[in-house]
């Protein structure tokens, strides 16, 4: 029987500042702890993914710079085990940054992503998350050319509604190259529930895209950089937290909505 590729889900805002990097560590985090096997890619130069998963750029072998670059080069073969069970990672590197000038060239460079999360080989794994970078390039349409799903992480400010008109030009534009993509919904984080500019931009967003959904609101909370800073999950880090448990509802909703139920096997990577 032909085993089931790994769902792909990419968190996606060219915005920086919405808890991308986070939202992609502890989502990663929340589904291995129900026993699915996760493939993390970090393709932000930035590089912040890495780091909290604990890893000195400074050290690196290979990184999504090399994967991009090299032909023969396979996800596998770049990534890297982490403190979380069941979690690898695809590493960045800052020479990522320039990424985009090698590439400028090459045939069919929209989808060097894709073909590598064709590999057959990863297929162990039932999710591949990918931390996007706050950015509209190249790598930004590799990453929706081969995501199934997009998570959009929003904060709670004026602008982040007033980059969504182009956000959404882009993804229709990729459509045509990938129908299959859809915007699994709005994942607001930084939330301070008593905020009047979080009501007033969650009825914004209801209001101005009715047909996507609005996902469980991350709080606000300073445990979440703390736990970045430690190099671990929140949910390693304060397993009992509201933040722990806004991460762990996602996950649950990641998995309902994508019908990946069963993880690929019982034993992790």
């Amino acid at each position: 029987m032909t085993q089931q590729m790994a769902r792909i889900v990419a968190f996606f805002n060219q915005k920086g500042g919405t808890a991308k990097t986070t939202s992609t560590l502890n989502v990663a985090a929340a589904l291995s702890e129900r026993g699915y096997r996760v493939l993390a890619m970090d393709l932000d130069p930035q590089a912040s993914l890495t780091m909290a998963f604990g890893v000195d750029v400074s050290t690196l072998d290979q990184s999504v710079y090399d994967l991009f670059l090299d032909d023969d080069l396979s996800a596998i073969a770049v990534s890297l085990p982490t403190k979380i069970e069941g979690v690898r990672l695809v590493p960045s590197h800052p020479d990522f940054a320039t990424a985009e000038m090698a590439l400028i060239n090459e045939l069919e460079r929209e989808r060097l992503l894709q073909a590598k999360l064709r590999d057959p080989d990863l297929a162990g794994f039932d999710f591949i998350l990918i931390d996007a970078p706050p950015a509209l390039g190249l790598v930004s349409i590799n990453i929706l050319v081969a995501a199934d799903d997009l998570i959009i992480p929003i904060e709670p400010h004026p602008l982040s509604l007033l980059v969504l008109p182009r956000l959404f030009e882009t993804v229709g534009r990729i459509k045509r190259l990938n129908p299959q993509m859809r915007v699994l919904g709005f994942l607001p984080t930084k939330v301070h529930p008593t905020s009047r500019l979080v009501s007033d931009m969650l009825e914004n967003l209801r209001e101005g895209y009715p047909e996507i959904a609005v996902l469980p609101v991350v709080p606000l909370s300073v445990k979440g950089a703390e736990s970045v800073a430690a190099q671990t999950s929140i949910l390693e880090y304060m397993p009992r937290s509201p933040l722990s448990a806004a991460y762990r509802e996602v996950a649950a909703l990641i998995i309902a909505e994508t019908g990946v139920t069963t993880p690929a096997g019982a034993a992790h990577v």
